[in-house]
């Protein structure tokens, strides 16, 4: 029989912490190995939220899971064929894979639990399960329930916010390295009700402490709406040459100056906006209870080669798509051919990475996208810059759009957009600065308005993005604050606030013989006033609006621990509820939840 402890300090007990990075499939494409290191830093409390990270700042409905309107991020779009509906975008996987890199299985669990069943759990697992074959899957699952609504008529329906997220890959190399295989599979799901907000804004806001708690209407009563995505993707590499032999196997990509590569993938997306007891104040026209759908499949196959020649890497390939949509009974079908390359030039402390891809027949036929960044390191100095020039197609649900109440066909012009950036950082000690600079021009830019249609801009639209952030990492003490400046030259057609600014404060330090490790701080973000756009939950769309929003910056109170490899946070949740008055949203109509702790534990299996 042993006895232990989470807090042993004994020499019989000897923690041991193992390395753990990932390899990038990207980086694999160019033959390229570099790893990263997975983050094990005690910092912040919002890993079941990504926005708070990647996306401010933002408009939201208020939950975690909901959706979701960048407000500072460019306007590139995909040069692909693409059905329109990204409101969701920020909390779905994405495609790329990460492989881990660990001499014993990693398994990292995030569990993260609220007030009214705000529930998200994580699950993120790695491993060689031989020399030469690598297993991974990330998993989440959230749910989180609003406190407002009254009129709404089930329980179901009360639970605003399900979101499910699935992805698997695997990983296979032969002996001598010259084939290598890695397949993946993505499952997305969400599902939410849909409200359009409170009914009465002014309702609302008189309302206080627990009067404000299921006493308010909301503009849809019975609507629905979700999102599903199945893709399977199959990737294959054929490298000519090589260094091994039958007495030696060189596993590194080192010794291959060329390879071949085919890619296959199969995607189905599902859209789909159910109303019971639809509102004509809702459509504009009176209607019976009726289902809204979207499907999109498509098939890819992407032949190319990639050669390296030092200190050059490049990557030509041919890509096919079939792609067809149903829509509440229209079908329509596209064949598309793409010609895409990639290119890496690297000397010492300077590089270039550049990349195109064409439109040669199809729906994107005359399309393109060219973009290329240089980086180096001059003195102490991180400096980066580059251009970004793409015409593209407009999406499909904004050239055609068949439904129950609303529908268009437009002959609306290819969107051209424009970059220029650039981005200086310095490390000093305990300090990090940097400073980011983006110019963009859009020409033809299409938005949503007030009454559910759809308009393009006849003029040119810029927009001028600065960004500055500053960390302060001492033994007790650090910051973390982040100021962005935006100046949209048509507010009317591109809305976004002037400014913006987020701050992390917080205290650290160690405890039981520095075994155990703490940090307490808090965070608030804020931007400044500015017509925000609305969501509408049948378009699925941020329509334009000549609402003045006023942003109510939450006041979050946090504290993390980690002993070895568990991490235990608690967070008070829009702390200062009330002290400045009852009139707080996350976007016009939608409420930011009210004050509640929330806890949050993290456990790295990797010992």
């Amino acid at each position: 029989m042993a006895q232990a402890q989470l807090l042993d300090t004994s020499d019989v007990h000897t923690f041991k912490r193992i390395e753990v990075s990932t390899i990038s499939e990207s980086g694999i494409h160019l033959l390229n190995l570099d790893s990263t290191h997975v983050d094990t830093t005690v910092n912040l409390f919002y890993n079941y939220y990504a926005p708070y990270k990647t996306d401010f700042p933002f408009l939201d409905q208020g939950l975690e899971g909901s959706a979701l309107l960048p407000l500072a991020a460019s306007h590139e779009r995909e040069l692909n064929f693409n059905i329109g509906m990204h409101n969701m975008d920020a909390y779905f996987f994405d495609h790329s894979i990460n492989i881990y890199q660990t001499k014993r299985p990693f398994t990292r669990l995030n569990y993260s639990q609220g007030a009214r069943e705000m529930i998200n759990m994580e699950i993120s697992h790695g491993q060689q399960i031989s020399e030469r074959l690598a297993f991974g899957l990330d998993y989440r699952r959230l749910k989180n329930q609003n406190f407002y609504y009254s009129n709404l008529p089930s329980a179901s329906t009360l639970r605003m916010s399900n979101l499910f997220n699935s992805k698997f890959y695997t990983s296979y190399y032969s002996k001598d390295r010259k084939y290598e295989l890695i397949t993946s599979y993505l499952w997305n799901r969400s599902i939410n009700a849909e409200t359009g907000g409170v009914a009465s804004d002014s309702i609302f806001n008189t309302q206080v402490d627990r009067d404000k708690l299921q006493n308010n209407a909301a503009n849809y009563t019975s609507a629905k709406g979700s999102q599903a995505q199945n893709s399977f993707r199959v990737t294959q590499y054929f490298r000519p040459g090589g260094k091994s032999t039958d007495s030696t196997l060189d596993f590194t990509l080192q010794q291959f100056n060329a390879q071949f590569f085919l890619k296959s993938e199969l995607t189905h997306n599902r859209f789909e906006f159910e109303d019971k007891a639809p509102d004509s104040t809702n459509y504009g026209k009176k209607t019976d209870a009726f289902l809204d759908s979207i499907n999109h499949r498509s098939i890819q196959n992407e032949l190319g080669y990639m050669i390296k020649i030092k200190p050059l890497r490049l990557s030509v390939s041919l890509s096919h798509a079939i792609d067809r949509v149903y829509q509440n009974g229209n079908i329509v079908n596209f064949n598309s051919v793409y010609l895409n390359g990639i290119t890496q030039f690297k000397v010492k402390q300077f590089s270039i990475d550049a990349n195109a891809r064409f439109g040669l027949l199809g729906y994107n036929l005359g399309d393109y996208h060219i973009e290329g960044k240089a980086t180096t390191l001059f003195k102490l100095f991180n400096l980066k810059g580059g251009i970004r020039s793409q015409l593209i197609e407009p999406s499909y649900t904004e050239i055609m759009r068949y439904s129950p109440v609303i529908s268009w066909e437009n002959s609306y012009k290819k969107i051209a957009n424009n970059q220029l950036f650039g981005q200086a950082g310095i490390h000093l000690k305990q300090h990090q600065l940097s400073a980011e600079v983006l110019l963009e021009t859009i020409n033809n830019f299409i938005y949503y308005n007030q009454t559910n249609t759809i308009n393009q801009a006849n003029t040119l639209v810029s927009l001028l993005r600065t960004q500055f952030s500053y960390g302060l990492n001492q033994k007790y003490f650090g910051v973390n604050a982040n100021m962005v400046l935006q100046n949209s030259s048509n507010q009317q057609v591109l809305p976004r606030p002037n400014t913006a600014a987020s701050i992390n404060l917080f205290s650290k330090f160690a405890l039981f013989k520095k075994n155990l490790k703490m940090q307490a701080g808090l965070r608030t973000f804020w931007f400044s006033q500015f017509d925000a756009p609305m969501y509408n939950p049948y378009t699925k769309q941020w329509h334009n609006s000549s609402t003045a929003f006023t942003m109510y910056p939450p006041v979050n109170v946090y504290a993390n621990a980690k002993v070895k490899n568990f991490y235990l946070g608690v967070e008070f949740f829009h702390t200062q509820q009330g002290l400045l008055g009852d009139a707080y949203y996350s976007s016009p109509t939608y409420p930011m939840m009210p004050r509640s702790m929330r806890l949050n534990i993290r456990w790295d299996l990797n010992n």
